[in-house]
C-alpha cells in the first residue's frame, strides 16, 4: 500500500473511494478535445483575474469561511481598506458574490472552479523548483474499459 502522500491520496485515491469518471479533468468529455478560441480566451481571462497575490489571499480566506471583509483582512494579513476595495472589485469581476445581510456585508466564492484554481496555484507556490510534481493521470480513451485479470 502506498503511503499517504499527495500522489497516493489525490492521484491514486488510496484511503478514499474515487470515481475516476467523476474526476474534474475527465468528467466533461468536452475537456478532452480542442475547444473554440473563445473558450481559451475566457479561460485566460479567468486566470488573469486571479493572478494577483492579494486576490488569492482573499479568495483563500473566503474559501475557508472568513466571509466578512474584516475577517478576510485579518486572516489574509491585509489592511481592512485594501481587503474591502479588492473584495468589491472581485465582486464586480464575478469572482465572488456579495451578500448584504442585516449584520453586515459578507462575500462567498462565486464559482468552485476559481477555488480549484486557487488550490492548484497554492500547490505550485509551495513546491520547490527541484521537487517532484504530482504525476499526471494516465490517459484513458473514451469508450474503452480496462481489462481485468
Amino acid at each position: 500500500m502506498l503511503p499517504f502522500t499527495y500522489d497516493a491520496v489525490v492521484v491514486f485515491g488510496v484511503g478514499m473511494a474515487v470515481d475516476f469518471d467523476l474526476n474534474l479533468f475527465t468528467s466533461d468529455p468536452r475537456l478532452l478535445v480542442r475547444g473554440e478560441d473563445a473558450e481559451y480566451e475566457r479561460a485566460a481571462e479567468a486566470l488573469t483575474q486571479l493572478a494577483d497575490p492579494t486576490r488569492l489571499r482573499l479568495l483563500h480566506a473566503l474559501a475557508l469561511g472568513e466571509d466578512t471583509p474584516q475577517k478576510a483582512a485579518v486572516w489574509s494579513g491585509l489592511p481592512q481598506p485594501v481587503a474591502e476595495r479588492e473584495l468589491a472589485a472581485m465582486s464586480l469581476a464575478g469572482l465572488v458574490e456579495r451578500h448584504d445581510l442585516p449584520m453586515g456585508i459578507t462575500y462567498t466564492p462565486r464559482d468552485g472552479h476559481h477555488v480549484v484554481s486557487l488550490y492548484v496555484a497554492l500547490a505550485h507556490g509551495r513546491e520547490g523548483i527541484g521537487e517532484r510534481h504530482p504525476r499526471m493521470l494516465t490517459r484513458r480513451r473514451l469508450g474503452r474499459t480496462r481489462k481485468v485479470g
